[in-house]
């Protein structure tokens, strides 16, 4: 990918992280659309269904938009999931047939290419259409053109993955029009790798748990990761989410020292039988 003029930020690993979006395409493109889509994204709340008969809550979302690196994308085993970007977008406003077979479509490839590599499936296309750039222009398409050029040559059978965001600069009611169903498809996408990623990582985290009575389990090892699901509500706002977490840590590590103290077992804390505490 060709580096940005003014690249973004760097993303800082806190535990009030917002969920991670990478950007890739035109960075200039994505800067100049940036402020209103930070500002619009979180307004309208979203209904966040779960697993395991939990009752749905209405969360707003919020993201940490960084410039798309390869060396981003989790790899085999990561399940730091703070660290996790859950989506992928790719920038582009091209409406010239000679520029997109130039330069954008072998970009578009490289792009997924990556992403395939390391089988992140979360992604969206998106193309700004902008009625001043097309004045005074040769080969210009029609204005589906493009989109439905995309759509064939990378979305296969999803055709969804492709979306139009329509003069987002200007004060129109067409604009609005096309933020508003760009927002929603971002939220829904959002949504849905999060919870996927989410429920796969808890589910990881349960089968570490049911091996605590092995040979070599570690309590310190296993309160990072499910800290971790705790830092994770805390970033969704969801505190009482949170507090469980800690509350089934307090009462697991609780129960191993009572274990430990009627004898037989390692210490929770060192995994030793001869306590180094």
């Amino acid at each position: 990918m060709d580096a940005p003029e003014e690249p973004l930020p760097p993303v800082i690993y806190t535990m009030e992280n917002k969920p991670i979006v990478t950007c890739a395409g035109d960075q200039n493109l994505f800067t100049s659309v940036y402020p209103t889509l930070s500002q619009q994204l979180p307004r309208e709340p979203m209904e966040w269904r779960r697993s395991y008969g939990r009752a749905p809550k209405m969360i707003h979302l919020e993201s940490n938009f960084v410039q798309f690196k390869e060396e981003l994308l989790p790899k085999e085993g990561n399940k730091a999931l703070l660290t996790f970007p859950f989506l992928h977008i790719y920038w582009t406003e091209c409406c010239d047939t000679e520029v997109y077979k130039a330069t954008v479509k072998d970009d578009l490839t490289k792009w997924q290419n990556v992403l395939k590599a390391h089988s992140s499936v979360d992604w969206l296309i998106v193309v700004v259409e902008n009625d001043a750039k097309k004045k005074n222009k040769t080969n210009i398409l029609p204005r589906t053109s493009i989109v439905d050029k995309i759509r064939n040559d990378f979305c296969n059978k999803q055709s969804d993955r492709c979306v139009v965001l329509s003069d987002p600069l200007k004060d129109s009611s067409r604009t609005q029009e096309s933020w508003n169903a760009f927002l929603t498809k971002l939220r829904t996408l959002l949504l849905m790798s999060f919870t996927k990623n989410l429920g796969k990582f808890e589910d990881d985290m349960r089968t570490l748990r049911e091996k605590r009575t092995e040979p070599g389990w570690s309590f310190c090892e296993y309160f990072m990761v499910q800290e971790e699901l705790a830092f994770v509500f805390e970033m969704l706002q969801q505190f009482e989410d949170a507090l469980v977490q800690y509350d089934e840590l307090d009462a697991l590590f609780s129960q191993y020292v009572v274990n430990f103290g009627a004898g037989g077992l390692k210490c929770p804390a060192c995994n030793l039988a001869a306590c180094q505490c």
